[in-house]
């Protein structure tokens, strides 16, 4: 580990047991993990032995604030958490099954009457005309029609009810 400057003992000192410590030497000594994964490592190590949070974010080149957090989790939770960024939700879906069948079905309609088919702003109004979404970005609906192979701005879709033999 690299020696520090001004290592004072800090209010803030963390006590890592032998076997978490152990476990966060091979952490760094290894490199398999991702550098954030190290980084919170030694931040954790560095703690344990009263070094300052400035010292350590000023050494890493990182915040305080990330500082701070490692040692909370610590403090709150556990090594995995201190190391380890939790799952997060994301953002709902914005198209149910309903109304992504809605969108199938539009999408291989004829195109409304001005057009020679369909785009996907004119998929985009419809879906909220249909009240099928409150709002939705033409980039989702290229999606989820991109992954179905679905590509009604450049060609007629036409969906057989029986295969042609």
């Amino acid at each position: 580990m690299v020696c520090l400057w001004h290592m004072t003992t800090h209010k803030h000192t963390i006590q890592i047991s032998s076997g978490d410590q152990a476990h966060l030497h091979a952490i760094i000594k290894k490199g398999k993990h991702n550098a954030r994964v190290i980084t919170r490592a030694r931040i954790l190590l560095y703690s344990h032995e009263g070094v300052g949070k400035d010292v350590i974010a000023a050494s890493l080149g990182i915040g305080r604030s990330t500082v701070q957090r490692a040692r909370d989790h610590y403090r709150e939770g556990s090594l995995i958490r201190a190391l380890y960024d939790a799952p997060r939700s994301g953002q709902p879906a914005k198209l149910n099954e309903k109304a992504e069948v809605h969108l199938v079905a539009l999408a291989c309609s004829d195109p409304p009457a001005g057009s020679d088919h369909w785009t996907l702003e004119l998929l985009q109004e419809r879906m909220i005309k249909d009240k099928q979404v409150k709002t939705i970005s033409t980039v989702t609906l290229w999606k989820r029609l991109k992954n179905r192979g679905i590509k009604p701005w450049r060609e007629k879709n036409v969906v057989y009810p029986y295969a042609h033999a």
